[in-house]
């Protein structure tokens, strides 16, 4: 179960740490010299790479969560209901991709997720 737990917060960290640094880093840059091809560019990479680590996320998530019987849990229920919002907040962003907000309100899930998560026993 430790190499799940591992395998689980290293991709939770490049969902979480990628969304940051597409914040703090790239769209500054972006706003004072914008390049629409290069922005979908890196949006689309960003993209791949988010799905591939929401998925791993969620199977491994699934697997510890069974394996340690944390389902009745609240903190798990509320984990499990974030996570549902964060995917509709995601689902909405791609077909809605000029609503920014839509990116902020997805991040902040995505913190609620990872904080209810670390209050699992």
């Amino acid at each position: 179960m430790d190499v799940l737990l591992f395998i689980h917060v290293v991709a939770m960290a490049f969902f979480v740490g990628g969304q940051i640094v597409l914040a703090a880093n790239v769209l500054p840059v972006e706003r004072t010299n914008p390049d629409p091809a290069r922005m979908k560019a890196i949006a689309r990479n960003f993209g791949w790479g988010s799905l591939i680590s929401l998925s791993v996320s969620i199977l491994t998530g699934m697997l510890m969560a069974s394996h340690w019987n944390l389902y009745g849990f609240t903190n798990m229920q509320i984990k499990l209901t974030l996570l549902v919002l964060t995917l509709i907040s995601l689902g909405a962003h791609l077909k809605y991709p000029k609503a920014h907000w839509l990116m902020g309100l997805t991040f902040l899930l995505t913190l609620g997720v990872v904080w209810y998560g670390l209050a699992l026993p």
